[in-house]
């Protein structure tokens, strides 16, 4: 493996942390890059494409937003591109004018499916692990994961 490049605290068992932490930001950077040529492949930049992949059958833009980390304001021209390709609709919810409701149109269902198929069919790396592997692997992301949602959030200084 690669050298860390986080500095590694003189304790084992934290410098072994940080290790795992850099393993992880270096495998998230191959997944972004992948998931950006994707997107790109379908002349979609990355987050048009998350907001396709994001969109159940009718989703508040507030929720896609949420998804993205970010308000729904910022995601209003990614909404327009989508629109102007014929991939979403937006309409008002009958409740709540405010609120905008995002559907897939059926081209829209196509293409993401389409991603998802090639997101999903070549991950980077994975095909070198046995099925076995990959379980292990996706056992313990979700209990990273589920450990993670339920911890406080530190306060930063």
């Amino acid at each position: 493996m690669g050298v860390c490049r986080i500095p590694k605290p003189k304790d084992p068992a934290a410098a072994s942390r940080a290790e795992v932490v850099e393993l992880l930001f270096s495998y998230v950077e191959r997944l972004r890059t992948h998931f950006e040529s994707i997107a790109a492949s379908h002349d979609l930049t990355a987050v048009q494409a998350k907001v396709l992949m994001f969109l159940g059958d009718g989703e508040p833009m507030r929720c896609i937003a949420e998804n993205l980390s970010c308000d729904p304001s910022n995601i209003t021209g990614v909404v327009d591109r989508l629109q102007d390709r014929g991939l979403i609709t937006r309409t008002e919810d009958p409740q709540d004018r405010r609120v905008k409701i995002l559907q897939p149109t059926a081209a829209g269902r196509k293409l993401r499916d389409v991603i998802g198929l090639e997101l999903f069919r070549d991950v980077p790396g994975m095909d070198r692990l046995t099925k076995l592997q990959v379980a292990d692997l996706r056992q313990l992301l979700s209990t990273l994961c589920t450990s993670a949602e339920t911890e406080p959030v530190r306060a930063r200084a």
